[in-house]
């Protein structure tokens, strides 16, 4: 078992808990649960409340659904395990609500796990993703990677692309050592999937305060807004890593190497779906509403970020050569 602190700057704290069976190590609290991952779990705790996942659900109706959660049950402690919508939804509710003293996490998807909500909690409004915020934080987040081995890892191999990805943006070192695996075709085992999600979360959690972000972040939440929020997190933060690479390297922002090693590994990992329909043309409206978007850069780069006008980014997405989305890799 490992353990990492973390410190916010208002010198709130959070314990971030890795290792294997932690659901055994959950604290007394009320349990609100993502419905499918209690499926998954096979478990049925005595004081639960089930919710479905989906960022859908991040909304004001479903906040004062909580808050009334919170009162019939009389609890003052709260464990959400699920996934970073119900996660988001649940902290939102916790930290705006006067009569919760402790929210422990147990994110039960990859991106969660990799990418630990440690500055604050946000709702959608109008279709607008994460409009609202709130700036609490959790005191314990439990991640449990026997979990997202077993239930994610197994069943989609292309679960490993997401700390690859945060390794890309923030860890070049340990960015090189996850390419080299999955492109030599090596076999992921569940001690070295551990060590992996061990990371690449404390990458993410070191990167924290600084100027880095990790690379689709910023456009794959557009692309959730331009979709209505049809469109999952995890398909919106693959794809908005594609755009923002693209922009970057036709930029000259990146050389050429620095793009396709990312290419290559969702090539051998067999993503994205090319199923998905992203909406360019409201893509671009919202760019332009915003004034332009803060594009991430990976940590080989000098810059850690840089920021495209509405303009250059409607010509961007629009040129020849590209072709939209699906044609890019």
């Amino acid at each position: 078992m490992k353990r990492v602190a973390f410190t916010s700057e208002s010198s709130s704290n959070c314990q971030l808990i890795y290792g294997e069976k932690l659901l055994e190590r959950l604290p007394e609290s009320l349990k609100i649960l993502d419905s499918g991952a209690r499926k998954a779990l096979q478990i049925h705790p005595e004081d639960e409340y089930l919710m479905p996942g989906g960022e859908h659900i991040k909304s004001i109706d479903r906040v004062l659904e909580v808050y009334q959660v919170l009162r019939t049950s009389g609890r003052r402690a709260i464990t959400v395990i699920g996934g970073g919508s119900l996660i988001d939804l649940v902290g939102y509710a916790a930290s705006t609500h006067g009569e919760v003293d402790r929210l422990f996490l147990y994110p039960t998807t990859t991106v969660s796990q990799v990418m630990p909500p440690l500055s604050g909690f946000s709702i959608n409004f109008e279709f607008v993703k994460n409009l609202l915020n709130s700036s609490g934080l959790p005191d314990r987040i439990y991640v449990d990677t026997e979990l997202t081995y077993g239930t994610m890892f197994q069943i989609r191999r292309g679960e490993i692309f997401f700390p690859l990805l945060v390794a890309y943006s923030l860890d070049e070192r340990l960015f090189k050592y996850i390419l080299n695996h999955i492109v030599s075709g090596g076999e992921v085992t569940r001690e070295l999937w551990g060590d992996i999600i061990y990371s690449a979360s404390s990458a993410f959690v070191k990167s924290l305060g600084s100027s880095r972000m990790v690379v689709g972040c910023g456009v794959g939440d557009l692309i959730q807004s331009a979709s209505r929020l049809r469109t999952e997190y995890s398909t919106a933060l693959i794809y908005g890593a594609i755009l923002e690479l693209h922009i970057a390297r036709t930029s000259g922002l990146i050389d050429g190497a620095g793009k396709e090693d990312l290419y290559e590994a969702l090539r051998v990992l067999g993503k994205p779906d090319r199923s998905i329909k992203i909406d360019v043309s409201s893509l671009v409206d919202l760019v332009n509403q915003k004034g332009g978007v803060k594009i991430a850069l990976p940590s080989r780069s000098g810059e850690s970020s840089h920021w495209v006008t509405a303009r250059d980014f409607e010509t961007l997405v629009r040129d020849r050569p590209w072709m939209g989305f699906g044609s890019i890799l």
